[in-house]
């Protein structure tokens, strides 16, 4: 109780003590029922009856019979929806089915048979909503996860290399952009990052940018004539300048570690070593969309750096000698492109010299590769031309 609401109560014990014999007593009790009544009032603890319905589970109407969950199954593919009803009294008045942005298929009462076609949808794990609809307005949802796998065989790319040029040997390569006649690249490891404009012809830089110790380069995107990096586990990245490689701002992101970078013009594409791509706004790098990339047979883990080419992404895949790719809408490998006659010698098995590296000549169509720490940039045209 508070210091005046203590000497309140004491004065008004004082005054009634004070009055004549005749009325003391009644006001003495008086006083006291006064005193414990405003007591039990003013006490912070005093038990609150109230119903506390937090904690109560409230008993669902439907219970999913199938499918069971992490199925697999292959784009196309029609998955079939059975539940029973836990509560009988309750009216179905309809059913939607979706599964992450593709439609949501609506069937009105309750339907005998129920499915869902995966045709839409894109590959990798995905949830599919099953939402009943009640008379009474009631709702209730169901997310059964489920994995989708490509329905494509990747096509298989041959090359012929069109030329060599000679590449910086102590480059450990992460990123490489190539535009008018410009070849940018970033480059890794604590102390030895840059970013740099490379002479093709020397493959020595004409311009280059070195990164604070403490960060480790990773991919590039060139985005409205700005240079963007991004760094291993730093989370953070840099803008440049892309006639000086001047800094011009940095930036965060959510992302543990940074792997590869490239744009469609609207959004930046991250990956970050695991099969997923990261669709980022490039003004704040929040997280607008994801893909995962996903052949025949399953999941394309390690994806590294990554270059958007017509409409296809494509990307390395870290330790490995071949270039998947990707469409940038479902996530299917549509296709492959096997480089491993282009290792150096005594490459193989090497994570030093790995294959890393890809960049797009849209004048002539052609393909830029390397790897971290090879003597050779090439040039390559494609077979199927993309």
């Amino acid at each position: 109780m508070a210091a005046g609401s203590r000497n309140f109560f004491s004065n008004l014990l004082h005054a009634q003590l004070s009055m004549k014999p005749f009325s003391s007593i009644a006001s003495l009790l008086f006083t006291t029922l006064t005193l414990v009544l405003s007591l039990s009032c003013c006490r912070k603890n005093a038990p609150q009856h109230t119903d506390n319905l937090a904690g109560q589970v409230v008993p669902t109407r439907v219970r999913m019979v199938s499918p069971r969950p992490d199925l697999v199954i292959t784009s196309g593919d029609s998955v079939q929806i059975e539940f029973e009803q836990s509560d009988t009294t309750a009216t179905i008045d309809s059913v939607a089915v979706s599964a992450g942005k593709g439609p949501v298929a609506t069937r009105h009462g309750k339907p005998a048979r129920l499915y869902w076609n995966s045709a839409n949808s894109r590959v990798g794990k995905i949830t599919l909503k099953v939402l009943f609809y009640f008379s009474d307005s009631l709702q209730e949802s169901h997310n059964i996860n489920l994995v989708v796998l490509s329905n494509l065989e990747p096509q298989q790319y041959t090359y012929r290399v069109i030329r060599k040029y000679p590449h910086d040997d102590k480059a450990y390569t992460q990123g490489l952009v190539y535009s008018n006649g410009k070849l940018y690249e970033s480059t890794g490891l604590e102390g030895k990052s840059s970013v740099r404009i490379v002479d093709m012809e020397t493959g020595k830089p004409e311009k280059i940018t070195h990164l604070a110790p403490q960060y480790f380069g990773e991919g590039i995107a060139l985005f409205k004539d700005q240079i963007y990096q991004i760094t291993y586990r730093s989370q953070v990245g840099f803008v440049y300048d892309k006639n000086t490689l001047n800094e011009i701002r940095s930036f965060d992101y959510q992302f543990l570690e940074g792997w590869g970078l490239t744009t469609n013009d609207k959004y930046l594409i991250m990956t970050d070593g695991s099969a997923q791509l990261f669709y980022l706004e490039p003004e704040f790098f929040t997280q607008v969309d994801r893909i995962e990339a996903f052949d025949n047979k399953g999941r394309i883990d390690s994806l590294n750096e990554i270059e958007y080419i017509n409409g296809k992404i494509f990307a390395n895949v870290y330790g490995e000698s071949f270039i998947v790719v990707i469409d940038p809408e479902s996530g299917k490998v549509t296709g492959k492109v096997e480089l491993e006659t282009l290792m150096p010698a005594g490459s193989k098995g090497d994570y030093n010299k790995v294959l890393n590296g890809i960049a797009y000549n849209a004048d002539n169509g052609h393909l830029y590769v390397t790897g971290k720490n090879w003597p050779v940039l090439y040039e390559l045209e494609l077979k199927p031309s993309f």
